[in-house]
């Protein structure tokens, strides 16, 4: 069919220069089929984009739906719309105009008549004369030119470029293209007279995807119809062959799950459509970077091996939107299209895959992607290769703790074990799972297997094994809390970091960072919180001088340190900081950290909270130490509470079948004896004080003095005291403790002045982080001094206990009957109990109340905590005495 006979009616052109005659289909809009989703967002895009630009170009890979959105537009345009399909056709001399032409007179568009001069007038007289015409058209005219990137002839793309810069007003520009047409598109964007819409518009949202398929009759579980759409990234002609596939799939799920397989009709597509289109050399590129999630210029010539491959990697992202610049040299595949790709490579060239993969670790390695190298040597089925990555990259911390939320311990998961391996790197690796497991025996034996082969590799690998195993022993035994073998290892991971090169270690500064945080968390269990502080606040410099985030038990372990230090605000600064770091669940240090300090100022139901959160997290990454002071917080709180008999219980509880440092075992005896002499156990809260260990320890010393108070013996107290008070270099807080005891013995003698004086300076210290709790443990002789000293008490009134009546130093003798639990227990744990009372067993209760066992553990070790008991039986006859139960 032909417009011949319409076209001489209105005076125009009839055929094309050489007497082709013009066909009607080039210049019509195609239809809009029945199954089609209208989508207003994109028709209005259009529209805004007609109405106030002269050119709208609207950009997409093949199926994209760049042609059915302008034809959606279209048909709801009320003003007048001419229409060519471009072709290759259109590229010999004259064709196009001819074509142009004929549409635009077709749409309405006065054109001038067809005389002799018009058809012997070269192509760009006829341009002239065509912006002239249209400049004076009214109303204006919109020509629509799809698949404008078939039009390649320079001659033609400046000639119309020239018409639509000179029709003025009475034209306006739509055109469909594969990639940016050849016009100066600079120009049009800088002047503000172009509107784009690009793939990522066109792409169907989850709402417009299920349109389609409902338009075919198909509906999808949401988790598929989102997995449809991510894996063809809203892909038009995706979504519409899929939906085709569906109605013939016993199972349109299942088909979502194999939508890129062998002989689905989406993979024929994209073979056909665009991998075909490409030459061989462009094939081959494509398929060996498919392995890649993005890939680089200079990673493409790496993995190929082809000297062409950056060239022909720019030149195909310009010509494919399957293939997208993300910046900086690098492309990423449409995911459908990287799919088909790599299935291709595997069905063709299975030999290639492994050795491609391989390249691909190499290069990946060489340019700080541990990840990626990793998981490309994992694909490989190099683990040898995985592991030496790792290893080389002084990279064992992040396999052991990963920080950020990276999961580089996952790359692993298939590394078969048991297998005999020939260097010490996958063994290294095995040891570091395991650990981050909580599988001490398999790291030990990992660990084992890697010493045997430390001698074998080479000299300038060796370090680095020998520093991965340093590290590994070191987490192990700060975690198993045997400090006797984690200060050794601390030591020769410091030694082994020094025979690092500098240029090397200069790129990987936090595996410094993770040396240094091993150290001071030594010097931390050892009770040298300055140095500990000192070493942690190195190791948070060290890793903030890497680019990582510092790790959460970095920070959590400094928190620790100032807390015990004193320094309250800053402790709770840094818990905070620890507990909210990306990607990790609530680091149990930093809520002991937390919990202490809501101790020291006698914030009691705040610390317990902490306590029980830290229970919960210790679940999930037990550390024995961490354990063992959350039992001090736990004693120190039931002292604050009255509830001296339990404080000692629990002191026990923490000492037993756990190792206990000797600084942490010392806080315990200095709370064991200040609990002993408020129940009148004067003997045992002197014996606690002296294995505090009095001679070196002024808290120790200060402890002793306390109990020889408690005993009566001012004398003896004020001699232990006395040393403490003549020495320059003691901690703020055991200095108030001191002013405190030798505030109790001046007042205790008679001598005000001195009590004044010395109650005077303990409340100073305590003023700047509001400690409390030294005056609440002491309340029951501050409280009628205070009666006598309203000045001092109304200076100082947010440390002191409230005045009231007075209190006994100690009680006369044990508790008479279980005193109630200071925290309530709740209706499941209640119900806990009841069950345990029945003799039933950790999984029979489980069962019983349809949780799982881990949780059934979490509510008796909070049933433990709330009624003081060290296992079962003892918490069932503290609830009976309670009438718990």
């Amino acid at each position: 069919m032909t417009i011949h006979d319409q076209a001489a009616a209105d005076g125009g052109p009839s055929a094309g220069p050489a007497g082709d005659p013009i066909l009607a289909s080039k210049i019509t809009a195609p239809d809009v089929p029945a199954w089609t989703v209208q989508r207003p967002r994109i028709t209005q895009q259009i529209a805004r984009g007609t109405r106030w630009c002269p050119l709208t170009v609207v950009t997409g890979p093949p199926g994209a739906g760049k042609t059915m959105a302008l034809a959606l537009w279209a048909a709801a345009e009320p003003g007048a719309v001419a229409w060519v399909n471009v072709d290759e056709y259109d590229n010999r001399p004259g064709v196009f105009w001819s074509y142009a032409t004929a549409a635009l007179r077709r749409s309405g568009v006065v054109m001038p008549q067809a005389g002799a001069a018009w058809k012997r007038a070269d192509d760009h007289v006829l341009a002239l004369r065509l912006a002239a015409a249209l400049a004076a058209s009214d109303p204006p005219v919109t020509l629509v030119l799809d698949d404008l990137h078939l039009l390649t002839t320079p001659q033609v793309l400046r000639e119309l470029d020239f018409v639509l810069r000179n029709a003025g007003s009475g034209l306006r520009l739509a055109v469909s293209s594969r990639i940016d047409p050849l016009l100066p598109l600079h120009r049009y964007r800088v002047s503000g007279h172009l509107a784009e819409i690009r793939a990522a518009d066109l792409a169907f949202s989850s709402i417009e995807a299920g349109q389609l398929l409902a338009q075919h009759g198909i509906t999808l579980p949401a988790d598929s119809l989102e997995s449809l759409v991510r894996r063809t990234e809203g892909w038009a002609a995706g979504l519409r062959l899929a939906a085709l596939s569906m109605n013939a799939h016993p199972d349109p799920g299942q088909f979502v799950t194999e939508l890129a397989a062998e002989h689905s009709a989406l993979t024929g597509y994209l073979m056909e459509e665009v991998l075909n289109a490409e030459p061989p050399p462009t094939r081959d590129v494509l398929l060996c970077t498919s392995i890649l999630e993005e890939v680089s210029t200079d990673g493409a010539v790496e993995i190929t091996g082809d000297e062409q491959a950056a060239g022909i990697l720019s030149a195909v992202a310009r010509a494919n939107a399957f293939i997208q610049p993300t910046g900086s040299g690098r492309y990423r595949y449409h995911t459908l299209f990287a799919e088909v790709l790599r299935l291709k490579l595997r069905r063709e060239h299975p030999d290639r895959v492994a050795v491609l993969h391989q390249r691909a670790a190499r290069w990946c390695g060489r340019n700080g992607l541990l990840t990626p190298a990793v998981r490309h040597a994992a694909q490989a089925g190099d683990w040898q290769l995985a592991a030496a990555t790792v290893i080389d990259d002084l990279a064992i911390g992040q396999v052991i703790e990963p920080a950020g939320g990276q999961r580089l311990t996952d790359e692993f998961r298939d590394m078969p074990p048991g297998r005999s391996w020939t260097g010490p790197q996958p063994y290294l690796i095995a040891a570091a799972v395991a650990l981050s497991a909580g599988r001490d025996e398999s790291c030990a034996a990992a660990l084992d297997a890697a010493d045997g082969l430390l001698g074998q590799v080479p000299a300038g690998q060796e370090p680095g094994c020998q520093l991965a195993a340093a590290i590994i022993r070191l987490t192990a035994a700060l975690r198993t809390g045997d400090l006797a073998a984690a200060a050794p290892a601390a030591a020769r991971a410091e030694l082994l970091l020094r025979q690092i090169p500098d240029g090397k270690l200069a790129r990987h500064r936090d595996v410094s960072g993770r040396v240094l945080s091993g150290r001071g968390t030594v010097e931390l269990w050892s009770g040298h919180l300055d140095e500990a502080a000192c070493l942690l606040e190195a190791a948070v410099a060290a890793d903030t001088a890497s680019g990582r985030p510092e790790p959460a038990d970095c920070v959590a372990y400094l928190a620790l340190a100032e807390a015990w230090r004193g320094r309250l605000h800053r402790a709770t600064e840094l818990a905070a900081c620890g507990r909210r770091q990306p990607g990790h669940n609530q680091d149990p240090a930093a809520l002991i950290a937390l919990a202490w300090v809501h101790l020291e100022r006698h914030e009691l139901r705040e610390a317990r909270r902490c306590v029980k959160q830290a229970d919960i997290a210790l679940d999930r990454t037990p550390d024995e130490l961490i354990a063992a002071a959350a039992y001090l917080v736990a004693a120190g709180g039931a002292l604050a509470e009255g509830r001296a008999s339990v404080a000692v219980q629990i002191i026990a509880r923490a000492r037993s079948g756990r190792p206990i440092p000797p600084w942490l075992d010392q806080q315990l005896s200095v709370i064991q004896s200040r609990a002993c002499a408020a129940a009148g156990d004067i003997q045992a809260a002197l014996a606690a004080a002296e294995r505090a260990g009095f001679e070196d320890s002024p808290e120790a010393a200060v402890t002793l003095a306390h109990a020889w108070a408690a005993a009566g013996d001012s004398d003896t107290a004020a001699r232990a005291l006395a040393p403490v008070l003549a020495a320059r270099a003691v901690p703020d807080r055991v200095r108030l403790y001191a002013w405190l005891a030798d505030a109790r013995l001046g007042y205790a003698s008679g001598d005000r002045g001195r009590g004044h004086r010395s109650l005077a300076a303990a409340l100073r210290l305590a003023e700047p982080e509001q400690l409390r709790l030294p005056f609440v443990l002491e309340r029951g002789w501050i409280s009628p001094v205070l009666r006598q000293d309203p000045e001092l008490a109304e200076a100082h009134g947010r440390l002191l206990p409230v005045p009231g009546p007075a209190q006994p130093a100690a009680a006369a003798g044990p508790d008479r009957a279980p005193a109630p639990p200071a925290e309530p227990l709740s209706d499941r744990e209640r119900e806990v109990l009841r069950h345990i009372s029945g003799m039933l067993s950790t999984a029979e209760v489980a069962s019983e109340m349809h949780i799982s066992v881990n949780t059934v553990k979490t509510h008796l070790r909070a049933i433990y905590r709330k009624l003081a008991a060290a296992h079962r039986g003892e918490a069932v006859r503290r609830a009976r005495q309670l009438e718990l139960i």
